[in-house]
């Protein structure tokens, strides 16, 4: 019997020493179906041993940007805000490598991923020295020093990542004499589905800091802190999305002007879904306080908040507008076009909040502010393009407001105060405790306030 499972112990035994020599077929066949998907949409893809063991493979792979359409045109059939930067990074000419380290044995599905940009293009490379050398210089040491990386653990079997992006705090001097210190801080991500198509992604980041000094001694400060984002992804239009911030500020001062800009607990969260071609939005928005004084004006804003929902939207439109927009210059023709696209199938805007408790502007104390509500009904409209040429008028045809505008008197007596035309609605106001209530109408191209007509 003892020589029996001598015999059984040795089998064993050879087996396991011979699980690294076949190496983790698992972890290899994904890694492979990932580089055929990149390289079948536009991304050349060169791969190299990176000192592999007996117990461990390592992989160093280099990511070109070969065909930009085939690659765009991958990217839109995904969300935006799904894309992950390192892919965005390659549409802009930039070389991205990779580092990839797993086990050799059959029971492990983790695997170690540096992620990194390592070279400008030839092309990029040669506009960037032609626009400025000397950004160029520091631009290709901080990429040979991998700089600018993300190093995560991914779980090939589960289908979840985590990791951290390299802390970055540098200075950049330009030719022209400007400077930009640059501070990205303690950032990490965890997530859920592949690399390239995430299905949700959290990241936090405590600080991140924007500090340039520019010519004729003008001085430009971004400064954000402990930011938050939580995305889930179902499909291109269908995802929920959470940003939040404890404190924005920013600063720019020259020779002329002055502009300081400060938000503290700012939080947006997005939904959307698709239904039978219709997409629905929703956005809940809101600020604790925020501020805003340049060399003249002052004001400053406790608790506002903002809800809204978007529904009936076509997404075939929606999506010809988006990449419209991604084409052409925001006033071009064709993306009014295609603005005009999106309207003439109609949709609904239910503004269910939109409010500020608290407002001081310029030398005012703190007063309370306003409250409103909106709903926007766009009709259907399939010749509005041809209607359009003849009158832009023929657009109010198609739209149904009502809104309910409401607002503190006090609040209201100081804008009349001010001189800003707000004595005009006296006409129309109604009063209602402390309250001055606006009930406005748009129907069949005709506006009512309070039940009177314009």
């Amino acid at each position: 019997m003892s020589k029996k499972l001598l015999i059984i112990g040795a089998v064993i035994v050879a087996v396991l020493a011979a699980l690294p020599l076949v190496g983790n077929m698992g972890v290899k066949k994904i890694t492979e179906e990932r580089i055929t998907m990149l390289e079948a949409n536009g991304i050349k893809v060169d791969q190299s041993d990176n000192g592999s063991s007996y117990m461990t493979t390592k992989r160093h792979y280099e990511f070109t940007l070969e065909d930009a359409t085939a690659f765009k045109n991958y990217l839109s059939t995904l969300s935006k805000a799904q894309v992950p930067a390192y892919l965005n990074t390659m549409l802009d000419d930039v070389v991205m490598g990779a580092d990839v380290e797993y086990s050799n044995l059959l029971i492990s599905s983790d695997v170690l991923v540096d992620l990194y940009p390592i070279a400008f293009s030839q092309e990029a490379g040669a506009r960037m020295r032609v626009e400025d050398a000397k950004l160029y210089e520091q631009m290709t040491a901080m990429l040979e020093n991998r700089e600018f990386m993300y190093h995560m653990e991914y779980d090939v079997s589960g289908e979840r990542f985590k990791g951290h992006i390299k802390d970055i705090d540098k200075t950049i001097i330009f030719e022209d004499g400007r400077v930009a210190n640059i501070v990205f801080e303690k950032a990490v991500f965890k997530g859920e589905g592949t690399l390239v198509e995430p299905k949700s992604v959290d990241l936090n980041v405590k600080r991140a800091n924007l500090d340039f000094s520019l010519p004729d001694n003008a001085k430009m400060k971004l400064m954000m802190e402990d930011l938050s984002s939580q995305s889930t992804f179902s499909a291109k239009n269908s995802f929920d999305l959470t940003y939040e911030a404890k404190r924005l500020t920013f600063h720019f001062n020259d020779a002329m002007s002055k502009l300081e800009v400060s938000a503290i607990d700012m939080k947006t969260t997005s939904k959307s879904a698709t239904t039978d071609g219709k997409l629905h939005t929703t956005v809940d928005a809101s600020v604790k306080q925020f501020s805003m004084e340049d060399l003249n004006n002052s004001v400053a804003l406790e608790n506002f908040a903002f809800k809204m929902d978007a529904d009936n939207v076509d997404e075939v439109a929606y999506e010809a507008f988006q990449k419209a927009s991604e084409q052409s210059a925001a006033g071009s023709q064709y993306t009014m076009l295609a603005a005009v696209g999106v309207v003439s199938k109609g949709f609904n805007v239910n503004i269910e909040k939109l409010s500020v408790e608290k407002i001081a502007i310029n030398d005012s104390k703190m007063m309370d502010g306003f409250n409103h509500t909106i709903k926007i009904d766009v009709k259907e409209d399939d010749n509005l393009i041809q209607k359009l040429q003849v009158s832009p008028m023929a657009l109010l045809q198609n739209i149904d407001v009502d809104a309910k505008l409401n607002f503190d008197s006090e609040f209201y007596a100081y804008m009349k105060a001010q001189g800003n035309n707000v004595s005009m609605a006296d006409n129309y106001a109604k009063i209602n405790g402390d309250e001055v209530l606006f009930d406005i109408i748009l129907k069949d191209g005709q506006v009512s306030v309070n039940g009177q007509s314009l």
